[in-house]
């Protein structure tokens, strides 16, 4: 028990920091998250030894490779990437998988949220006559196109996706850490 309540709070702080950042900078600082890495290794290492070391690397490398693809996409930064990553570490290989998921969960909603609100109180242009021509284009010619967003466009932004992760890891620990 006590060997998780301190990963959990060191776990808390470091999403905690990266959130403040990614919605005060719209930037996570490699700084943090590799300190939170160290941290993360350190501390399964202390806490739980070898076996631990290699649940910390393994976890590493797994909150990597879930959130990479969208990273490649444009989906989401290079700094919500390595922050799974170093959540990872706290976590192991099947904690960073389920609290990975979670958090893309967790991001999708928000996403869906903020284009509702920016469309229905008319902060910004509907994207829907952009995702119809696309539609339509591909009907017609059988080919696929991608229309940018318009400057503007609620589409054309970036949320603080530290949020999602905040959100999808805490709620990974309350579900399922076993702090009893």
């Amino acid at each position: 028990m006590p060997s998780s309540l301190v990963l959990g709070g060191c776990l808390q702080v470091l999403v905690m920091a990266a959130t403040c950042c990614d919605l005060r900078h719209r930037k996570i600082p490699n700084t943090l998250v590799m300190a939170g890495a160290a941290a993360g290794l350190l501390l399964q290492g202390t806490l739980a030894g070898s076996g631990g070391v290699l649940a910390a690397t393994y976890g590493f490398l797994v909150g990597m490779a879930v959130l990479m693809p969208g990273y490649l996409l444009g989906f989401t930064g290079a700094g919500d990437a390595k922050l799974m990553a170093a959540v990872g570490t706290f976590l192991g290989p099947l904690g960073a998988f389920q609290a990975a998921l979670a958090s893309i969960l967790a991001g999708s909603i928000i996403a869906i949220g903020y284009i509702m609100f920016a469309v229905l109180f008319c902060q910004t242009a509907s994207p829907m006559a952009r995702y119809e021509l696309m539609a339509k284009t591909l009907v017609t010619t059988g080919r696929p196109i991608y229309i940018a967003p318009e400057k503007g466009e609620v589409m054309g932004r970036k949320f603080p996706f530290a949020v999602a992760i905040a959100l999808g890891t805490t709620g990974w620990m309350i579900w399922q850490w076993p702090l009893a």
